[in-house]
């Protein structure tokens, strides 16, 4: 019996089929508003754009400011931006990747949809991923572009994506905090307990865990899975984890040993999917994590929704605890942590508008719960009764 963390591609990523006649009217509506706006002048905050071309003038306001779509979309000058308002929806978190947002192309091309990969105009279906802002033809979802297993984005330009033993691919972010060794897993565990004490959930209870590649992962649950935890019941007596990694130039190469499983443990051993950043890497062993406190408290027979909904929301809660521990990673002021930021936004938006009916519907129905009565009284209810509180 075993317990696991899927991967689920949530919402945001849309795909946008549009004919050739709504391709037009959207160009018309670009130079509709183009139109109304003439001789006027955009405000950006504190600096002044003459309307000489307002889309160039714009792009450039949106590459030397961190504004918001909210702080764009108000009042400016005594009206508002209607071509900003028009497509505010292809990239509403501008302030998350600037150097690959759809706003940069079209700096050289106004009345165009441009691919953030190829560069080229999109003249059929395509893509957007929305919370980065990448506008992609729907080819290079399947047409070999490197896409980062962790925060989605694809490949653009001359980017060094890294390549992990088992062919996922890292960005240069994500790679900045990938934990690909025990050693580093250890320290994230350290954390992920003080974690579990702070909400008066110690575990004393020691759970052997193992960093495993996706193909190890698939062998054990025949899908891909972001982390496993293996109860006491399964018949699994080994694991093939990886003890040390080792980088050559792109390419990530690991070295592996075998661990065996003991017998008669509530809990035989937690596997996670090596290779992700921290805040990815930790959420998912929060995930799990909680399921090892609910199987050690002696939780049984609970239905997929709720054991899956309450431990999305324990992996919720990590991330939002991010931002109170104090990490210089991820509080400084450097790319890299304005990066970490927004991925953490990203993390979180993934698990709370998930498709699945067990983590998606799940998480929504237990995060109600727990808002409304507590996380305390909340477990209390479901180890008496296997259900929510109402």
């Amino acid at each position: 019996m075993y317990s696991n963390r899927y991967l689920d591609e949530g919402p945001s990523c849309e795909s946008c089929h549009l004919s050739v006649d709504e391709n037009e009217d959207m160009v018309r509506a670009i130079e509709f508003s183009l139109q109304e706006s003439k001789s006027e002048e955009i405000y950006t905050g504190d600096t002044e754009y003459p309307q000489i071309d307002e889309v160039e003038e714009l792009a450039q306001a949106l590459e030397e400011t961190t504004l918001s779509s909210t702080d764009l979309s108000t009042s400016t000058g005594g009206r508002e931006l209607k071509w900003w308002k028009l497509f505010k929806e292809l990239n509403p978190f501008v302030h998350a990747s600037r150097s690959t947002s759809f706003w940069k192309k079209s700096r050289k091309r106004c009345n165009i949809l441009v691919c953030d990969v190829c560069e080229e105009e999109i003249c059929s279906d395509w893509s957007r991923c929305t919370y980065w802002g990448q506008t992609y033809c729907e080819k290079h979802t399947s047409d070999g572009t490197p896409q980062c297993c962790s925060c989605s984005r694809l490949k653009i330009g001359d980017l060094k994506y890294i390549t992990l033993n088992d062919g996922r691919k890292l960005c240069p972010d994500c790679h900045y905090t990938a934990v690909t060794d025990p050693g580093v897993c250890k320290l994230l565990l350290d954390e992920v307990h003080r974690f579990f004490k702070g909400m008066n959930m110690k575990i004393r209870y020691y759970i052997p865990i193992l960093l495993v590649d996706e193909k190890e992962m698939i062998k054990k649950v025949q899908k891909t899975s972001l982390g496993l935890t293996i109860y006491d019941k399964s018949e699994l007596e080994a694991v093939t984890y990886v003890s040390r990694s080792i980088q050559k130039g792109e390419k990530i190469k690991v070295v592996k040993e075998v661990e065996h499983l003991v017998e008669g443990r509530k809990v035989k051993a937690m596997l996670l999917l090596y290779g992700l950043p921290k805040l990815d890497l930790g959420a998912t062993l929060a995930h799990e994590m909680m399921h090892a406190w609910m199987k050690i408290q002696g939780y049984e027979g609970l239905s997929l929704n709720i054991a899956e909904g309450i431990c999305e929301v324990i992996a919720h809660k990590w991330l939002e605890w991010q931002s109170f521990t104090g990490d210089e990673n991820i509080e400084g002021t450097s790319e890299n942590a304005q990066f970490l930021r927004n991925l953490k936004e990203f993390l979180k938006d993934g698990i709370e508008k998930s498709h699945s009916e067990a983590y998606g519907h799940g998480f929504r129905e237990a995060k109600w719960a727990v808002e409304r009565y507590g996380l305390i009284c909340t477990l209390d209810h479901i180890s008496h009764t296997g259900k929510l509180p109402e």
